[in-house]
């Protein structure tokens, strides 16, 4: 518990988190408060999508930002969604029968590949998941009206609130319910809730819709990787990796022998088969193989029979010294991150409203979280503090809560965030008013060519730069002073 004070504290302590994807997050949860208050802005471009996996973290990020604010509130459902990892993986541990202490380990754990990335709705379904691990395991003991309700209710949970999650969430459970007490119909019965669920809600939307090619290509070396996973975004972090290894070995010496009834391994080794063999990009979703990850220690407590006591005293100790060690160098590297991310918090602080914002990132990985791509959305913050548009959007994929209409054709398609040198000057400067250039070096020429006498520099700031159209600058004072604008209240033309 006081771990988890401590995580609060630095969550809210910073303007930002090192979740890649949060800024788009917040701009879809901005959107939608402005769609219930019919502003035109937001009603000419946007429409809610409810038939979508992808809604259980929405709902309650936007009910909380009725009084947080976007931001704020996407802090506050990313905290309860890592102490409700720790709490369900703990709750599997007891199911399990192994000693408590590693249940401490679902804290450390609940900040792995997909936090780091920012995928606020699939790390929201991984406590559910884990509940009806748990579930099932107490139903094929013991198959009841009571037991079959509770593990209906954490499938449809974890199917709403990430459709990918629960793919694998089946997975780990179905085999569990093959074997055990009651008839096999008992066991399987939960099994039809999410089932109806799907064909009754997503079936009829169009969240089930491609977006790319599927590319499938084996990797069994990389499974090099999952310790790494386990508690950052890739194998660069070489600490994560140090630290994932010694959380495999505590885990290791604390269980038991394996477990003799195959449909315990049956769940560790489809998880590991989906990491190596699942496609690279499934319709065009990419990648979701490295996601397996983070069922695999919880399916290695299924796979291993329960030992009685720890090896040793020292083990519960290392657990909870590795737990404070990982989460100290965490809140470390958090507050380093608040220094990295500073611009563009200034950035959004100096500007006027209602901007529409073209993003040009060159340099997208973050220096204190290693190859962690964190500062390519990060314009996006700007949308929840002062409303207009951003070029790149969440909205244009079939699977978002907040969709483009169909009139509507989105500016950067076609992974155009991950690739700055497909901008046009040509083409794209009279759709914007304002261009975010993250850059250590001046690149306006090279950006705009002979259009450069058409901007003007409004913002500098360690490696960030903010050029304003003639648009936006028409009738208005603007000077330059150490990195900041100043500039006579402004209205920007449409």
């Amino acid at each position: 518990m006081a771990l988890s004070a401590l995580l609060l504290c630095a969550f809210f302590s910073v303007p930002y988190l090192p979740m890649v994807d949060l800024p788009q997050h917040s701009a879809q949860i901005s959107i939608w408060e402005r769609l219930d208050s019919a502003e035109l802005s937001a009603t000419q471009f946007f429409q809610l999508n409810l038939r979508t996996p992808y809604i259980g973290a929405y709902v309650l990020a936007r009910v909380l930002a009725t009084w947080l604010g976007a931001v704020s509130a996407l802090k506050l459902v990313a905290w309860l969604v890592v102490i409700g990892h720790w709490g369900a993986f703990s709750g599997l541990v007891r199911t399990l029968g192994h000693p408590r202490w590693l249940g401490l380990l679902g804290l450390p754990l609940g900040l792995g590949y997909g936090f780091y990335f920012g995928f606020i709705s699939f790390i929201a379904a991984l406590p559910f998941g884990l509940l009806a691990m748990s579930a099932a395991l107490v139903h094929r003991q013991r198959a009841t009206a009571r037991t079959g309700l509770w593990l209906a209710a954490a499938l449809c949970a974890t199917l709403v609130t990430h459709g990918f999650a629960f793919g694998m969430t089946f997975a780990l459970v179905a085999p569990l319910l093959c074997r055990g007490a009651g008839s096999l119909r008992a066991r399987l019965a939960p099994l039809l809730a999410p089932a109806i669920r799907a064909a009754v809600w997503l079936v009829p939307g169009s969240s089930a819709h491609s977006i790319g090619l599927t590319i499938w290509a084996p990797r069994f070396w990389d499974l090099t990787d999952v310790p790494a996973l386990l508690l950052a975004a890739s194998a660069a972090d070489h600490v994560a990796s140090v630290f994932g290894v010694v959380l495999l070995g505590l885990v290791a010496l604390s269980l038991g022998r394996p477990s003799r009834a195959l449909e315990r391994a049956l769940p560790l080794c489809l998880m590991l088969l989906g990491y190596c063999l699942f496609p690279l990009s499934l319709g065009g979703f990419s990648p979701l193989h490295l996601r397996f990850a983070a069922f695999m220690v919880p399916a290695l407590l299924i796979a291993c029979e329960p030992r009685a006591a720890f090896r040793s005293w020292r083990i519960p100790l290392c657990i909870a010294a590795t737990s404070v060690a990982w989460l100290g160098l965490f809140v470390h590297r958090l507050s380093a991150f608040a220094r990295e991310t500073q611009p563009i918090a200034d950035f959004v602080a100096r500007m006027p409203a209602e901007l529409s914002i073209r993003p040009i990132v060159f340099e997208r990985t973050s220096s204190v979280f290693p190859a962690l791509p964190t500062l390519l959305h990060l314009s996006a913050y700007y949308l929840p503090e002062k409303g207009g548009r951003q070029a790149y959007s969440f909205a244009m994929y079939p699977t978002s809560v907040i969709r483009y209409l169909s009139t509507v054709t989105p500016t950067m398609d076609g992974g155009a965030e991950w690739h700055p040198e497909t901008f046009s000057a040509a083409s794209e400067l009279a759709g914007y008013d304002c261009f975010l250039v993250h850059s250590s070096t001046d690149r306006s020429n090279e950006l705009f060519g002979a259009r450069v006498n058409e901007l003007r520099l409004v913002f500098h700031e360690s490696g960030w730069w903010a050029y304003f159209t003639r648009s936006a600058l028409a009738g208005e004072r603007v000077s330059i002073q150490k990195g900041s604008w100043h500039a006579q209240p402004m209205v920007v033309s449409r």
